[in-house]
């Protein structure tokens, strides 16, 4: 899994980029195989956001948290991704397709 993570109207530390990086790879175990994830932690007005994208096979999912800490906002926002690929995977895992019968209809001549 490739991850992306950048700041928007701030620097991020190298403390807040390890954490970050440490969370998403959490996720991994809830859905399998992640394409990528981005991250954009934002600072405004006090207020930490930090918006996630992550991509898997044929879905992009979106989270998003704000709060005055940015590692609360972070984690936030990895759970609700989190609960998000956890659904996806119970919703894959639970699809059985119809079986086919095959029909012994007779044409009547």
């Amino acid at each position: 899994m490739q991850v992306f993570i950048e700041g928007h109207h701030f620097q991020i530390t190298d403390a807040a980029r390890a954490y970050t990086q440490s969370a998403i790879e959490k996720i991994e175990r809830f859905y399998s195989p992640i394409i990528d994830c981005h991250v954009t932690l934002t600072h405004e007005n006090d207020l930490y956001r930090a918006d996630m994208i992550t991509r898997v096979q044929g879905q992009t999912l979106k989270s998003s948290d704000h709060d005055v800490k940015l590692y609360k906002a972070v984690d936030e926002a990895v759970e609700k991704m989190s609960r998000q690929l956890r659904k996806l995977h119970d919703k894959r895992r639970d699809y059985r397709p119809a079986p086919q019968v095959e029909s012994n209809i007779t044409t009547g001549e």
